[in-house]
């Protein structure tokens, strides 16, 4: 069983009924509308995975109306639009509004559910790509970090690193605003307990060279002296 949330918005009940009853066999759970003042309210309380839009509604172009404001919200929400309208041109206008379908009245009820379900699969399928290639990027402050290219950016400016420079940063980027020794440092990225300061010194300054605007005045990567360093995302 579904547990998607949809909402239905037409100002003709039988359509909503026929559409209620065409689903609820599914899970889907399914809200109604017949208004844009209805939508807008039900909207500003419950988050929904699947539009089903007629496109005239009080005026002819309600529809399309609404889309614009679901679209500014969400840019990846799926939006269907049903209408009595089938020429090329009312077709064409719909989808470049923003819908994903465009479904013309009459419809059957198999089609419309066999459409609706392939409609949220494609969606849950691309939601779940972009949170799992979010989960492999580490944002933090003006810096962002891609774990499947081991590429990091600040301020969306790609800057190129060693391999060790890599570990060395991803240490510092998992590890904000906090002070770590020498030895701290040299054990989690080296793996190795006999600390080698001059070794630290050295990558530590390649990083500021790369990192900093000014490597001489660093703002994110900051010696605290008698102790270590500490990285901080956002220049301070």
């Amino acid at each position: 069983m579904r547990n998607e949330k949809i909402l239905v918005v037409d100002d003709d009940s039988s359509i909503r009924r026929l559409i209620w009853k065409a689903l609820q066999s599914t899970g889907i759970l399914i809200y109604q509308s017949d208004s844009i003042e209805k939508t807008l309210d039900i909207m500003s309380r419950v988050t929904f995975d699947l539009f089903l839009l007629d496109v005239s509604l009080e005026y002819e172009n309600d529809g399309y109306y609404l889309a614009q404001i679901i679209r500014e919200q969400d840019s990846m929400v799926p939006i269907v639009f049903l209408s009595g309208k089938n020429n090329e041109h009312d077709i064409v206008a719909g989808l470049e509004t923003g819908a994903d379908l465009y479904l013309t009245k009459p419809f059957t009820p198999a089609i419309l559910k066999a459409q609706v379900i392939a409609t949220l699969n494609r969606s849950n399928v691309i939601r779940n790509q972009q949170q799992e290639l979010q989960s492999n990027e580490l944002i933090i402050g003006d810096f962002r970090f891609d774990s499947n290219r081991y590429q990091l950016y600040k301020k969306d400016k790609l800057i190129p690193l060693s391999s060790k420079e890599t570990q060395l940063m991803q240490f510092f980027l998992k590890n904000p605003d906090q002070v770590f020794s020498k030895e701290q440092i040299y054990s989690s990225v080296w793996n190795d307990g006999e600390v080698d300061a001059n070794t630290i010194m050295v990558f530590i300054n390649h990083l500021r060279n790369k990192i900093e605007d000014n490597p001489k005045n660093p703002k994110n990567l900051k010696t605290v002296w008698g102790i270590g360093y500490a990285f901080f995302p956002a220049e301070s």
